[in-house]
C-alpha cells in the first residue's frame, strides 16, 4: 500500500491539518485513503471529533462519515497510550490492513522519535509543512537527513503553509528549497485562512467546511500532486 507520511520536527505547521485534508481530498479524486494517527495527543482524531483510543495498537478503524465522496476514509484514532509503543509495533501497525485502501496517509508526532522513524519507513512520499520562515528550515533538514539514512529512502517533499505571499520570507524560502532541495517543494501553497482554522471546531477538513476558501482550493491542488507522486508520476 502506497503511504503519505506527514511529518516534521517542529509544531505549529499545520501538519494535521494538511493529513486530514489530503485524506479527504484523495478520497475526492475516488481513493480509498486510512488514516492513521501516530501523534500521542491525537491531534487529527480529535480534529475529526472522534474520541482518542485508549490503546491505539488494538483499535478498530472508524469510518469517517465526509460527505458523499467519489472514495472514502477511514481513521485508526490516536490515544497518548500509543506512545508505550516500541518501534517494532508501529512498523507492524503501519503494515495492518483492514480493508482494501489504495493509500495510507500517517499523520506523525511533531518529533523525530521511534514512532515517526518507523512512518518515514512505511512512506512512498514524506510530507513536510513549513512555514515560509527561516526558523523552519532546519526541520525540514532534520527530516532530510533521517530520510537519507532509509535503506529505502521516500521521496522527500515539502509544501509551504500559512503563506502570505506578498511577503519577501515566502520568496526565499521557496528559492531556498528549490536551489538546495531541487523537487522537493510543491508548487501548491496552502495560505493563512481563518476557514482552516475554524474547521477542526465543527469536526471537518477545510475542503468540505468551507470549499469556496483559499485553503481549500489551495489544498485541491495539492492532493493533485500528491496523487500524482503516490502513483508514481501519474495523477
Amino acid at each position: 500500500m502506497r503511504t503519505l507520511t506527514v511529518t516534521g520536527a517542529k509544531g505549529g505547521t499545520a501538519k494535521t491539518t494538511t493529513a486530514i485534508t489530503l485524506a479527504a481530498e484523495l478520497a475526492a479524486l475516488g481513493y480509498r485513503v486510512m488514516l492513521r494517527d501516530l501523534d500521542p495527543q491525537a491531534s487529527a482524531t480529535l480534529a475529526l471529533g472522534v474520541e482518542p483510543s485508549a490503546d491505539p495498537w488494538q483499535g478498530e478503524p472508524v469510518a469517517l462519515p465526509l460527505g458523499v465522496l467519489p472514495g472514502a476514509v477511514w481513521l485508526y484514532p490516536g490515544g497518548r497510550a500509543i506512545t508505550s509503543g516500541a518501534e517494532r509495533d508501529a512498523r507492524e501497525w503501519l503494515r495492518m490492513a483492514d480493508f482494501a485502501a489504495d493509500f495510507q496517509v500517517v499523520d506523525c508526532p511533531p518529533s523525530l522519535d521511534a514512532l515517526t522513524l518507523a512512518a518515514l519507513e512505511a512512506a512512498t512520499v514524506a510530507l513536510v509543512p513549513l512555514r515560509p520562515s527561516p526558523l523552519d528550515l532546519p526541520a525540514f533538514r532534520d527530516v532530510a537527513a533521517l530520510v537519507e539514512g532509509l535503506e529505502n529512502p521516500p521521496q522527500l517533499r515539502a509544501v509551504l503553509t500559512q503563506v502570505h505571499t506578498r511577503r519577501l520570507l515566502t520568496r526565499d524560502v521557496a528559492e531556498y528549497l528549490n536551489e538546495n532541495a531541487p523537487g522537493s517543494l510543491y508548487a501548491a501553497q496552502i495560505p493563512e485562512d481563518v476557514k482552516a482554522a475554524e474547521a477542526p471546531g465543527y469536526a471537518t477538513p477545510v475542503t468540505l467546511y468551507a470549499p469556496s476558501s483559499r485553503a481549500a482550493e489551495a489544498y485541491r491542488e495539492l492532493a493533485r500532486e500528491v496523487a500524482a507522486d503516490l502513483n508514481g508520476g501519474r495523477a
